[in-house]
């Protein structure tokens, strides 16, 4: 752990705050006992707010060793990789609301994993493709089906 850790775990906590925020804020039909649409984002938010604060206190507890190797090429690369997940999550969290969740979703997804893998061939893409599609598709699924939750549509409703 290192003091970027602790500012890694400050955005990942505000992620998930803001993730829980929009959900107080959402306009759905509430039934009896239907969570409604707000239940996979506080619970990804509580996840978040819960990994942000882990990160930032182990930041904080880090001890400077001096024969760390931080500024390495591939420690840079590694930290470059953290900022634009953290970023990605940002925008995951904007556009759950914004775009509903099957299209944020799957976005997120295939984007995120075409970004932190190595491959860049057509036949990878399709496989990332697909497997993004199948896991949006699936989760919506037992969502809506079998937990009879409502997720946000976005401006697709």
């Amino acid at each position: 752990m290192s003091k970027r850790d602790c500012w890694i775990g400050i955005g990942t906590f505000l992620v998930g705050a803001y993730m829980i925020l929009e959900t107080l804020t959402m306009d759905y039909m509430r039934l009896m006992d239907d969570p409604g649409p707000v239940l996979l984002p506080r619970i990804v938010g509580m996840a978040l707010v819960v990994c942000g604060v882990a990160l930032t206190v182990g930041g904080l507890k880090a001890k400077k060793k001096t024969e760390r190797k931080e500024d390495s090429p591939e420690a840079k690369t590694r930290e470059k990789k953290m900022y634009v997940m953290l970023g990605s999550l940002f925008l995951y969290a904007v556009a759950f609301s914004a775009f509903g969740y099957v299209l944020s979703t799957f976005l997120f997804l295939a984007a995120t994993t075409l970004y932190l893998s190595s491959k860049r061939t057509k036949k990878h893409v399709v496989q990332v493709t697909v497997a993004s599609l199948l896991i949006t598709f699936s989760i919506y699924w037992i969502f809506t089906e079998y937990l009879d939750v409502l997720l946000p549509g976005g401006f697709f409703r």
